[in-house]
């Protein structure tokens, strides 16, 4: 089977999201759209893709290769091979053809949250902790942290001594969540920083923009031992002190 898929790069609903990237290439689940895209397009018998993203085609392009990954042959804009194929609009996900993507920034949170069980169960070297609790691979968790599910732990994070983390949130890849920070109905973007006594609630954080998902107001966070990017590693005496109480592996 050929698609031809028509990735939006920006979104009137959600804006904000395509500030670092195109959006299909936004965190989701561990993952971009995209990838989750391609995974369920494969899936259901595609061979061929031909990629359509405007102008960030080929920043696009670039983050997906030629497909080999999904066991598809990825190629640009030009449709001419693709006469009968299949169209396909990336506004929702071939595995989940009723849960939208970006009506806003509230329906975008929702479809993770809605897709998060399912999605977890798929992934690779990721396990239920406790029920509704996902953690990948190469991930460190205070034995005090406070975890509720539904929730998603990416692979590579840390997670400090009395930090309370859910319910409905995801923490993506190589985040850092300080010592007592509370992340409730959020997410965390992959490579992000949240510091000691950080509170995150109906938000999205990634590096150092903070994202409220009912307003659409978006802050950038000057102070970075509040928030910002995990590029190494935050220490501070307190938490120094904790680890060792507690045996803890200092990162």
């Amino acid at each position: 089977m050929n698609v031809i898929l028509q990735c939006p790069v920006v979104e009137t609903g959600v804006p904000a999201l395509s500030r670092k990237r195109p959006l299909v290439l936004s965190p989701f689940l561990g993952q971009t759209p995209l990838a989750h895209a391609l995974s369920g397009l494969s899936g259901e018998g595609a061979k061929r893709i031909c990629l359509q993203a405007g102008e960030k085609t080929s920043e696009v392009l670039r983050a997906v290769g030629a497909g080999e990954a999904w066991g598809l042959k990825i190629s640009g804009p030009d449709e001419r091979d693709f006469g009968d194929a299949r169209r396909f609009v990336l506004d929702h996900l071939p595995q989940a053809p009723g849960i939208p993507l970006w009506t806003s920034y509230s329906v975008w949170f929702d479809a993770q949250m809605e897709l998060l069980e399912r999605l977890a169960r798929q992934r690779v070297g990721m396990r239920e902790l406790r029920p509704g609790v996902f953690v990948g691979l190469r991930t460190r968790i205070a034995p005090d942290a406070r975890l509720t599910g539904p929730l998603w732990i990416g692979d590579n994070v840390f997670i400090g001594p009395t930090a309370v983390v859910g319910p409905h949130v995801v923490v993506e890849d190589d985040s850092y969540l300080d010592d007592d920070c509370e992340v409730v109905e959020s997410i965390v973007g992959p490579g992000t920083y949240a510091g000691s006594f950080t509170e995150l609630r109906r938000s999205f954080a990634w590096g150092r923009e903070l994202l409220h998902l009912d307003t659409g107001s978006l802050t950038v966070v000057h102070d970075r031992f509040l928030l910002s990017d995990a590029v190494a590693p935050k220490f501070s005496l307190t938490r120094l002190w904790k680890q060792w109480r507690q045996r803890l592996p200092i990162p």
